[in-house]
């Protein structure tokens, strides 16, 4: 098991966080399934897992709260709040009503999940710095923050954590964000380290691709940017063969030696899946193969701008 300090928080995880979007976003989802396979990663030494109020509206986090009966202290919660419980007073309301959801009294990382088109993010800042002064929360975070976040506020190190998306296939974060996190020592957990599976090699023709099912609005699943997605898959598939590691394992591990980068967020539906994500540590790429990846790669998010999406929507383009 390989764990990290996260950023300057004095939180210790694991390099992997169980990603808990998978309890109710599938059309495959199953609850009593989901319980199995987070209760699985805890004994496999997996200490992360990361939810929302936004995933399922809260069924995520009832079904947290039921796989971790009785290990809340072995476990690192983080969740998020969405945009429109931004303001300080909703803020607050809202983080008890998680705090029942989840069967605890503090949160370990509080996120908000994505900036508001219409709140100070200092105002929302200042509330959840005030929150961890209160012992509510551990640690004060943020996700699918760029450039424009970042600027807006006065000092960046008053964020501990950010929750970008992140993987060979979206690397927007890289120019600019990534570089600044690591000036501030703010943790990076990116977030689709597989763009929902496509790095696992789960689909070689758009065919494939479930219809009924949010991986049908993702922008690497369209006809324009699909084969290009495939020329990045076959040179994936070609460097795990190397180290007879499997492509998700390779794309993680990628992920992993990238400078800044904390802890991946990775779900998985099955318990079989965990073990096999695990696979991705104790090992590490040449420089020539992670060198091959990033030169095959690098022309997907070239043009990305900082509101771009993988499932083009955004709250500031409402």
């Amino acid at each position: 098991m390989e764990t990290i300090i996260l950023g300057k928080t004095g939180i210790e995880v694991s390099r992997l966080c169980i990603g808990c979007w998978q309890a109710t976003g599938w059309a495959s989802s199953d609850d009593n399934r989901f319980v199995r396979t987070v209760r699985h990663a805890l004994d496999l030494g997996l200490n992360f897992l990361d939810t929302a109020e936004g995933y399922g509206r809260g069924h995520s986090e009832e079904l947290v709260a039921k796989a971790i009966a009785g290990r809340r202290n072995q476990v690192v919660i983080a969740t998020k709040f969405s945009p429109h419980h931004s303001r300080p007073e909703q803020l607050r309301a809202t983080l008890e009503i998680q705090l029942r959801r989840l069967g605890t009294d503090y949160i370990d990382i509080y996120q908000q999940h994505w900036p508001p088109k219409d709140v100070p993010l200092s105002d929302t800042i200042g509330e959840l710095e005030k929150l961890r002064q209160e012992g509510k929360i551990r640690a004060v975070g943020v996700s699918n923050w760029m450039e424009p976040e970042w600027d807006e506020i006065d000092d960046p190190s008053r964020i501990d954590t950010l929750q970008p998306c992140y993987s060979l296939l979206w690397r927007s974060v890289e120019p600019n964000v990534l570089p600044l996190c690591r000036k501030h020592c703010i943790a990076v957990l990116p977030y689709s380290p597989l763009c929902q599976g496509i790095l696992a090699g789960r689909f070689h023709s758009l065919d494939e691709v479930p219809r009924q099912d949010p991986r049908s609005t993702n922008r690497r699943l369209q006809p324009d940017a699909f084969p290009k997605v495939l020329e990045v898959v076959n040179a994936l598939e070609t460097v795990a063969a190397k180290y007879g590691k499997t492509p998700a394992q390779t794309a993680l591990r990628w992920l992993l030696d990238q400078p800044g980068v904390t802890a991946p967020i990775v779900g998985a539906s099955r318990p079989e899946q965990v073990e096999r994500n695990l696979g991705a540590f104790g090992w590490r790429l040449e420089p020539e193969d992670r060198d091959a990846l990033d030169r095959v790669s690098w022309p997907l998010s070239a043009d990305l701008r900082p509101y771009d999406t993988l499932w083009n929507w955004h709250p500031k383009l409402k």
